[in-house]
Order: C-alpha cells, then sequence, then structure tokens
C-alpha cells in the first residue's frame, strides 16, 4: 500500500472515531456531572500511566526489526504478557491507594475494571504490529472502527440508563477487548502463539528504554491532571478535559493517523539511506495549514461553541479553551520527537529531551493550578514553547532543518490561519453570546470555503493534494 492510501486509511479511521467520540461527548455531558466525569479522568490518568509500558515498545520493536523472525516475535509476545499482567496486578493492587489519596472509593472501582484490559491486550499486539509492518490499514481501519462505534455505543446506552462514571469504563474495556479480538481474527497466524523468551535481552534494550520514554510522556500529561485535581476538585478537571477534548480529537484524527504510517515508511527510508528530511517539511506544512486555521477560528467563538455542544455546565470550559487551543497549536509547529528519532534508532535521545520536558510540564502545572483553572490552562502554553524548543534542538541534525524553507511553510500557514477565522471573527465582534445550529453552519461554511481559497491563492502543497484526491473521485 503506497504512504498516500495508507495516510487516507488511517485519516478516515482516526477521523471518524474522534468524530465519533465528539458525538458521543455531546450526549455523555447531558447525562453525566462534571463530577462524575472528572471522578472517571481522575482513575482512568492512575490507568493511562502504567499503560504507557504495557507494551514495552514490543510494538515499535516488531515494526524497525530488520531481520524479523517467529522467534523473535514469540519473544516480543512473552515480553509483553509478562510486562502487561504484571503492571495489571500492581494497577488491582494500588487501586485503593489512589481512591483513599483523593478521598473518592469509586476511583478505585473504575480503575479495577479497566485492569482486565491488562489481561486481555497482549494477545493481539503481535498481530496488530504486524499488520502496521505490513502497512495494511485498511484492515486496520475496519477493526478500529468497529471497536470504536461499540465502545462508544455502550458508553452511552449505560449512561442513559444510570450507571454514572461506570459506564464510560465498561465502554473503554469493550473498546479494547474487542479490537484486541478483531485484530487477532484478521491475523491468525499470529494470534495465540506461544511465548518465548530467546530474544529479550534485545527486546528489553530497545523497547526498555522507550517504555521509560513513554511512561516519562504519560505520567507528565497524566500527572498534571492529577495535579489539578488535586487542588481544584474533580469538577474543575472535568472542565479543563472538556476543554482540551475538542483540540484532541481534531489533533489525534491528523497527528495519529500520520504517525502510524510515517514510523514504518521512514524506518524503511532510513534503512535504505534516504533522508527524511523533505518529508518532514511537508509533514510541517501540512499539519500547521489543518491545525492553526481551525483553532483561531474557534478561539473566536469559545464560550458560545462549547456551551451549545456541551450545554450551560460547561460554561468554564468555553472561558479557558482560547489557553488550551493555543498551547495545541503551537505543538503543530514540530512533529513528535519520537516520530524522528525512533525511525533512526536514537532511543535514548528521545529518553533525554522528554526527561526535561516532563520536569517543566510538572512544575508549571503545580504552580498553575495552585492559582486557578485558568493559570492552569496558561501554564499548558508555556509547556508547549518548551516543548517545541526542546524538540527542534532534538531532531534539527536529522531533518535537513534549513530556516528560511520552514519559515515560508509556517508563514503560508499563517496566512491561511488568519483569512479562513474571519467569519468567526466577525460573528465574535458583532457580540454574539449564543450560539445556534444555524449559527455553527454558517461559520464553518464561511471559513471552510475562505480555507480552500487560501490555499489555492498561496499554492500551498495540500490543494495540490485535494486535487488529485478530486480527480480519482470523480473519474478525470
Amino acid at each position: 500500500m503506497s504512504i498516500r492510501t495508507s495516510i487516507a486509511w488511517t485519516f478516515s479511521e482516526q477521523t471518524l472515531q474522534q468524530l465519533l467520540q465528539l458525538v458521543a461527548a455531546v450526549f455523555i455531558a447531558r447525562l453525566l456531572t462534571p463530577e462524575e466525569i472528572g471522578l472517571f479522568a481522575l482513575a482512568y490518568a492512575a490507568t493511562a500511566v502504567l499503560t504507557a509500558l504495557r507494551s514495552f515498545g514490543v510494538g515499535n520493536y516488531l515494526i524497525r526489526e530488520p531481520d524479523l523472525n517467529h522467534l523473535k516475535i514469540r519473544s516480543a509476545f512473552g515480553v509483553m504478557l509478562v510486562m502487561s499482567w504484571s503492571l495489571g496486578l500492581v494497577l488491582v493492587l494500588g487501586r485503593d491507594f489512589i481512591a483513599d489519596l483523593y478521598g473518592r472509593p469509586s476511583i478505585a472501582e473504575v480503575m479495577g475494571l479497566l485492569a482486565l484490559s491488562f489481561a486481555v491486550a497482549p494477545f493481539g499486539e503481535p498481530a496488530r504490529s504486524l499488520l502496521t509492518r505490513e502497512m495494511r490499514f485498511r484492515v486496520l481501519h475496519n477493526i478500529g472502527l468497529a471497536s470504536a462505534v461499540v465502545g462508544t455505543g455502550l458508553s452511552i446506552a449505560l449512561a442513559f440508563a444510570g450507571y454514572g462514571y461506570m459506564a464510560l469504563a465498561w465502554g473503554l474495556l469493550a473498546n479494547s477487548s474487542l479490537g484486541t479480538l478483531l485484530v487477532m481474527l484478521a491475523n491468525p497466524r499470529y494470534a495465540l502463539i506461544r511465548p518465548s523468551f530467546a530474544y529479550w535481552r534485545d527486546i528489553t534494550r530497545f523497547g526498555g528504554v522507550l517504555s521509560l520514554t513513554s511512561l516519562i510522556g504519560t505520567a507528565s500529561h497524566e500527572g498534571v491532571r492529577f495535579i489539578l485535581g488535586g487542588f481544584a476538585g474533580p469538577a474543575s478537571l472535568a472542565q479543563f478535559n472538556r476543554a482540551a477534548q475538542v483540540p484532541n480529537v481534531f489533533r489525534r484524527g491528523i497527528f495519529m493517523p500520520i504517525a502510524r504510517v510515517l514510523t514504518p515508511a521512514w524506518s524503511h527510508d532510513i534503512r535504505q539511506g534516504r533522508s527524511i528530511g523533505p518529508a518532514v517539511e511537508k509533514l510541517v506544512a501540512l499539519n500547521t495549514v489543518l491545525v492553526w486555521p481551525v483553532f483561531l477560528a474557534l478561539s473566536f467563538v469559545s464560550v458560545p461553541f462549547i456551551t451549545f455542544a456541551f450545554g450551560e455546565n460547561w460554561r468554564p470550559a468555553g472561558e479557558i479553551f482560547p489557553w488550551v487551543l493555543l498551547a495545541q497549536a503551537i505543538l503543530a509547529a514540530l512533529p513528535q520527537p519520537e516520530q524522528v528519532l525512533v525511525p533512526h534508532g536514537k532511543v535514548r535521545r528521545v529518553l533525554l529531551v522528554r526527561v526535561p520536558m516532563a520536569v517543566f510540564s510538572v512544575a508549571t502545572a503545580t504552580y498553575g493550578a495552585s492559582l486557578g483553572l485558568e493559570a492552569f490552562a496558561i501554564s499548558r502554553v508555556a509547556t508547549a514553547v518548551f516543548t517545541i524548543i526542546a524538540t527542534f534542538l532534538a531532531i534539527r541534525s536529522f531533518i535537513d532543518f534549513q530556516l528560511w524553507r520552514f519559515t515560508c511553510r509556517y508563514l503560508r500557514s499563517a496566512g491561511v490561519a488568519v483569512l479562513a477565522a474571519v467569519p468567526a471573527a466577525v460573528f465574535h465582534f458583532t457580540q454574539h453570546e449564543a450560539m445556534g445550529p444555524l449559527d455553527l453552519l454558517v461559520v464553518v461554511s464561511a471559513c471552510a470555503l475562505l480555507w480552500l481559497l487560501g490555499i489555492a491563492v498561496t499554492g500551498h502543497f495540500v490543494w495540490g493534494e485535494l486535487r488529485i484526491v478530486a480527480r480519482k473521485a470523480f473519474g478525470s
């Protein structure tokens, strides 16, 4: 499968999944209180820290390993099986400690249920990673979408039936369990294979550093939520998560599919001795021209949009929304360090860059949370700036960085963003305090048309890609 086709399939999967989650969030926001959603967020944050260790870099090892054989695949499965089951046991044994820390026994209930995914997940990891290595993204698209439909549908149904925060936990467990089952059925040769430990040293040398890096990144990402929950309570945490949900949905719909395709593709290019510099430059141009216009437009209609989508209870989320959007927009300026360094085999450099990022993030989060919700949101902007600087210093020698070329890409995307955001700015400055369905439709349509005009006038390469897609779609 070509890179363009692979990205198209992964874009489709992630976009549909994220849209599905966004629609589900609209219903969930009206069925559960901010306090209930905040309780689940705290339990999920604790689980996510251990989830970062669960795969132990096995997926990247199977994707990148040049001389892969069946014994190495069995060894990767054995290492992940031990790690995942051990961490699941830690989660079960430690759930009461986390619940007591916040004085909410319900957190332990959620964590106990989510621990079941640690028992199931290892069985699908070899099959999933090898599907990715073979770039069979159409299969992964169908599996991911089916799992998401079942998981989100179950969450909404259980929330409507009065299961409260546990509805979210059951939906998440159903999503991951069904995904594991389907990926095993799609790649049966690597389903239920016998574990081995013949190459455990090679796997742990590669995966150990990546897992520690992933742990640090996840601990930082989820740890700041623990800090906010500790200072301001679960309800404030839920407000921040709600504000972050929309940009996260949009960024994940773009960045995650690209990362899934580029990791095996760039690994192959590097093994063949080819530079990935031009591809990185195009990736930056794509990310910024898609992210910056949307986030700039949303910043002008922040409170009306959030209250329209999720209800008046979530107004505080709308008030901090512009800060969250700014932080996420800054992060679009460069690829993640893992995207560039892992294909080059520089896993230790990933670790070295992630440590100061985590320290800075936790420090600013602690200070911001002590001052209040808005100060915490502002601290995320400071963290984003630090992250981009550290990322640039870590990857610049691997991407053939030339200032004038990247500057031209940024200026072009910024110009498109300013033009596309004009309708949202008009809505804001005409002092609209509320947004209805017709208002949203008009603003979105006008912004989209101006975005198309912008990429056409500036000659952005995305305009050429869209023309190729259109010709294929209409057979001309």
